[in-house]
């Protein structure tokens, strides 16, 4: 009976997981508002009742592509941070895993600003927490590159604190490239170019 039960809770859980990815798909090629639950039904090969069981409303969906994808940045980050290597590779290892997981999954579409527009309105809380580790995540490779001389904030007028603001706002400005691989060049140039000043 026990084995019965975990068998059909992990069929429920993969088909969840089928109708997330069906919906993520959809949302980034036709954008947040032009696709429709039955649309989302159709993709993920399921009955439009069934969809409606695991979700009940498109919102309540994309609310939990959101947690997923919060979720996701999250373990990356987290093993970003656990890399033991330099300064630099270490840094960009930190940057993939928050802007690049981003812009793969929802910078790329052409319909990424109708999709922030309603992550920030349905579910800022699930990035948040994630937003912050990555922060955190950061400011401790600055914390240790300037205790072991390798970066000094000071030089060019900048506490610990606004050398990380300065790193991650900079990060943001490859979000407009057209492809991901411009993407990934131009988020390495960032890095190395933001290094750079901070060891003067």
């Amino acid at each position: 009976m026990a084995k019965a039960q975990a068998a059909q809770k992990a069929a429920g859980s993969d088909k969840r997981e089928i109708i997330l990815t069906a919906a993520l798909d959809l949302f980034r090629h036709y954008g947040y508002r032009r696709t429709s639950m039955e649309d989302i039904a159709r993709a993920a090969a399921v009955a439009k009742g069934t969809l409606y069981l695991y979700f009940k409303s498109k919102d309540e969906l994309f609310e939990a592509i959101c947690q997923s994808l919060a979720a996701q940045i999250a373990e990356g980050v987290t093993a970003a941070e656990a890399l033991d290597l330099p300064l630099e590779p270490k840094l960009m290892a930190l940057m993939e895993a928050k802007f690049g997981f981003a812009y793969r999954w929802v910078l790329s579409s052409p319909h990424a600003a109708e999709l922030m527009e309603s992550s920030s309105r349905l579910s800022n809380d699930y990035f948040e927490p994630v937003t912050q580790q990555f922060r955190n995540a950061v400011l401790k490779l600055v914390r240790e590159g300037t205790a072991c001389g390798a970066l000094n904030p000071k030089a060019v007028g900048l506490s610990q604190d606004g050398a990380v603001d300065v790193l991650i706002a900079a990060a943001y400005g490859a979000e407009k490239s057209p492809d991901e691989a411009t993407f990934k060049t131009r988020l390495a140039a960032i890095v190395r170019l933001t290094l750079r000043g901070l060891r003067a």
